[in-house]
């Protein structure tokens, strides 16, 4: 997920497969059959034109409608193509693994390319590093991302202390490059290479007009993945692979022209599916984190009712030795905070103040949110009127949010931690 600004995380469409808008039965050339011509009295005729034009106009405002309805479902995956009987699950049964050609140890190649070169997949590979000095530098590399866009894309996130936030989106209409054996992306000058253990992240600064680095990822935290990483419902899935839950980062960032050497602490994850994520889902946290030499990542994730609503928790925890926790589904209960208003007035309604993670062992970790927004997005800001004008009749507010958040962790026995992260949630209704 980091998609998670992918999927951001950033500005995302969804596109819904099989969704048409189909012309009014009643539309097209006028009505021959059974059709009586008769001559107006001209007293009338003025009166006649007036009721021709307000049923004229009244047509058009249903076809309005009708077409910002269908666009809005277009980009929001308001109508689903997932069957209904099919409930939102995380494969986690041996028979899965045995399926999906993996085991409980994470392989190299499991951080290559996963899916057919088809406009029906999506795929990204996505890094984030926050470096000595407070700079957030978030890029991942995509492959029909946005999904049902047919292209390729990079997208970077650059926010230094204290400043609002670069975003930048490069789109490619050549297929790249990809290795199904390791991680090795290339989309147009930029590259994504690796291992597990060491990553090589290369943005063109020429070519992004101003914003590059050429960075070295090395693994501290062993890779991780939700059982098999698959969440499924029918033949519909969504996948998530953290190739490094943390690892030190070390290299250049380069900003309008400038270049300078840079160190901190990065994560790095991988996403694959054959479905845009709004189809199966109506919101999502994700938090990651460190405090005292410990890793975080948790995630909820809220099914739609379409696919049972089903909510799917995740939680690990662990440092440079071993894996303290590494929870999910019934494992871990998630509970959201009370009611808060966003620090983004441009975002309307109240949304939880955060959200915590406990196991029975009494393993517990608090996200919260807070003022200080990496990102705050309406998701519908860069659409068309016909969309906008949908989404305000059914309600629909997509935004993503993303905070630099405080972290309070209780492992098992021990006393509490705190410590900071990054907390994203995406609201996809």
């Amino acid at each position: 997920m980091g998609t998670r600004e992918n999927i951001s995380i950033t500005t995302l469409s969804y596109s819904v497969a099989g969704t048409r808008l189909q012309p009014s039965p009643h539309g097209g050339a006028a009505h021959q059959g059974g059709q009586e011509r008769r001559d107006l009295d001209p007293a009338v005729l003025p009166s006649h034109r007036r009721e021709c034009r307000l049923a004229a106009a009244a047509r058009a405002g249903l076809r309005l409608v009708g077409v910002a309805l269908g666009a809005l479902a277009l980009a929001c995956g308001c109508a689903a193509p997932v069957s209904n009987n099919a409930k939102l699950h995380l494969a986690a049964a041996p028979e899965d693994f045995k399926a999906l050609g993996i085991g409980k140890e994470i392989e190299v190649r499991e951080d290559g390319r996963r899916t057919p070169k088809s406009s029906d997949y999506f795929e990204w590979w996505y890094f984030d590093g926050l470096f000595d000095d407070g700079t957030v530098f978030v890029v991942w590399f995509g492959d029909n991302w946005l999904y049902g866009s047919h292209k390729r894309a990079l997208n970077i996130d650059l926010t230094p202390p204290g400043k609002p936030t670069r975003h930048i989106v490069r789109t490619f209409d050549d297929p790249g490059v990809f290795s199904s054996d390791h991680a090795d992306v290339q989309i147009g000058p930029h590259s994504f290479k690796g291992d597990l253990e060491t990553y090589a992240v290369y943005v063109d600064a020429a070519e992004t007009g101003g914003v590059g680095c050429d960075l070295t990822l090395r693994r501290r935290v062993a890779s991780w993945r939700p059982a098999t990483g698959y969440i499924e419902a029918g033949d519909k899935f969504f996948a998530w692979l953290v190739a490094v839950p943390e690892g030190a980062v070390t290299g250049t960032l380069t900003a309008d022209g400038v270049t300078r050497q840079v160190i901190g602490s990065g994560y790095h994850d991988h996403n694959w599916g054959n479905v845009s994520p709004a189809n199966l889902f109506d919101n999502w946290w994700w938090g990651r984190g460190r405090t005292g030499g410990y890793t975080i990542i948790a995630a909820d994730i809220h099914g739609k009712a379409a696919v049972g609503g089903t909510r799917i928790p995740l939680f690990f925890v662990g440092d440079d030795h071993q894996v303290q926790v590494n929870a999910y589904g019934s494992d871990v209960s998630a509970v959201q905070g009370g009611p808060v208003r966003h620090p983004d007035p441009m975002h309307e309604r109240p949304i939880p103040s955060g959200v915590s993670f406990a196991t029975g062992d009494g393993s517990r970790a608090e996200f919260k949110i807070s003022d200080r927004l990496l990102k705050s997005a309406n998701q519908l800001s860069e659409q068309s009127f016909f969309i906008k004008t949908a989404a305000a009749i059914m309600a629909k507010k997509p935004w993503y949010t993303r905070f630099v958040s405080p972290i309070t962790l209780k492992l098992s026995g021990q006393s509490p931690r705190e410590g900071e992260g990054t907390l994203e949630y995406f609201e996809l209704k």
